[in-house]
């Protein structure tokens, strides 16, 4: 599997996985990014639904993880003929529970054959990844390692929110769903900072909820379109659609907390 050679993980004896989370897949606070450790627990939680296919996740980031080895632990929650519900934990390598999701599988052979898109659709000025702007590094002594892992660039804005595109580092359409994570979550800054741009606030977000919509991309990259709600007494909330082309591939949702410096 593609996706574990790049982001390398195993399966023990117990029905944990091990995951080894390098320092390239760090984002701006100092530990692995939030989508990174989200994509992680798919990844587990296929091994406790074989044959299924997942349709969300709800993930809480309650404690920042550094690099080195995960420990994954993905528990059955419920398997029944149509849905499996599995509840993934990652725990530091001191044993603190870093990640908690949930997440929804479907099982493919109980579902009706059917495909229509829905009215939404992406502005294909938004699409052009190769013409996006590459994030920089900050200025100073801080270095965001997914910048160079993941080459997010800056493709434009419209009134449906401003568009990241954000590099596959794997050729695994079966894997759609975990590179829907990661390019979810590394959007989610863009919009944020943009409306509170010049105040010295801190600005993670602990939290990622995505529901899958099945489809496969075969692309280098995918592109998330976030657009900020509002914000209320330090706490932005913000929507966002994650694309392959034009096809949808995952809707969310996610907070940020805005943080005095």
């Amino acid at each position: 599997m593609k996706f574990l050679e790049r982001i390398p993980g195993r399966v023990l004896d117990d029905g944990a996985w091990r995951f080894e989370l390098a320092e390239e897949l760090n984002g701006g606070f100092g530990g692995t990014n939030g989508g990174t450790l989200a994509a992680v627990c798919v990844c587990a939680a296929r091994s406790a639904a074989p044959g299924r296919i997942p349709i969300g996740i709800d993930a809480r980031f309650i404690r920042g993880f550094r690099p080195g080895v995960a420990r994954v632990v993905p528990t059955v929650l419920n398997e029944g003929r149509t849905l499996s519900t599995i509840s993934v934990d990652v725990f530091t390598q001191d044993g603190k529970l870093s990640t908690r999701s949930t997440i929804a599988f479907a099982d493919p052979d109980a579902l009706a054959g059917v495909d229509k898109s829905g009215d939404r659709r992406i502005s294909p000025e938004l699409m052009a990844y190769e013409q996006g702007r590459l994030w920089r590094q900050p200025k100073g002594p801080q270095v965001i390692p997914l910048i160079d892992t993941f080459l997010p660039r800056l493709l434009g804005s419209s009134e449906a929110g401003i568009a990241t595109g954000t590099r596959t580092i794997w050729d695994e359409p079966s894997a759609t769903a975990e590179a829907a994570c990661i390019t979810a979550d590394i959007s989610v800054g863009p919009p944020v900072a943009a409306a509170l741009k010049g105040l010295p606030l801190a600005m993670p977000n602990p939290d990622i909820t995505l529901r899958f919509t099945g489809a496969r991309s075969e692309s280098d990259h995918l592109v998330s379109v976030c657009r900020l709600e509002g914000v209320h007494n330090g706490l932005a909330t913000t929507s966002l659609n994650v694309w392959s082309g034009s096809t949808l591939i995952a809707v969310g949702v996610s907070s940020t907390t805005c943080l005095k410096s």
